[in-house]
């Protein structure tokens, strides 16, 4: 597919999140950020694989038709330890849950990211795993003080890796490192490659 200058698709980026949204703009591409229509049911799937790339392709396709020439572009990510799939928690006391249930046991990331291109009606899926560990020795009064400063009442896991959350680890291993915050930005731009869109664009004045 060769693009010229005056049919590149626009990059939508479907979701809410403003850590994503900052994420993207590290790219430095042209794009609009919009609210997914869609509503995550993390009830519909026991596999965090499977519901990851439900939501992300739930998202995007849920704002297709408004858009015919882009490429739309979301993510959703799951936590998974124990057999159980830890999502956004809320508040600080399903928050201190969720690290408690974290630590000293291994626990791993699912990052789906799907995108469509309106124009060719053509789709693309990813999935994205890591893992990490936390410090064995960090307390419950560390864990709570944690939650007070960094709030991470919308991240699945409660751990804000972009934030004070980085401190909980002793170790995180993923492929695509950028995944864990929200959007694996080293997938996407392989993604968008393949669609042979201009990722250093050349501007004219």
């Amino acid at each position: 597919m060769n693009i010229s200058n005056n049919n590149i698709p626009h990059l939508i980026l479907v979701s809410s999140s403003p850590y994503r949204r900052k994420q993207l703009e590290q790219l430095g591409l042209p794009f609009r950020a919009v609210m997914p229509k869609f509503e995550e049911d993390h009830t519909r799937s026991a596999d965090p694989r499977e519901l990851v790339k439900v939501h992300a392709r739930g998202k995007a396709m849920s704002v297709a038709e408004e858009f015919p020439n882009a490429i739309l572009i979301a993510s959703d990510q799951a936590v998974w330890v124990d057999g159980e799939i830890l999502g956004k928690p809320g508040n600080a006391e399903a928050a201190l849950a969720q690290l408690q249930k974290m630590r000293r046991k291994l626990h791993k990331f699912y990052m789906g990211l799907f995108l469509y291109h309106t124009g060719l009606k053509q789709e693309q899926e990813h999935l994205v795993s890591g893992s990490g560990y936390f410090h064995r020795n960090l307390t419950d009064d560390e864990l709570r003080e944690y939650i007070a400063l960094d709030q991470p009442f919308d991240c699945a896991g409660a751990a804000r890796i972009e934030g004070r959350g980085i401190m909980l680890y002793d170790s995180l291993r993923c492929d695509d490192w950028t995944a864990i915050i929200g959007l694996p930005l080293m997938t996407l731009t392989k993604a968008l490659r393949q669609w042979e869109y201009p990722i250093f664009p050349k501007f004219a004045d």
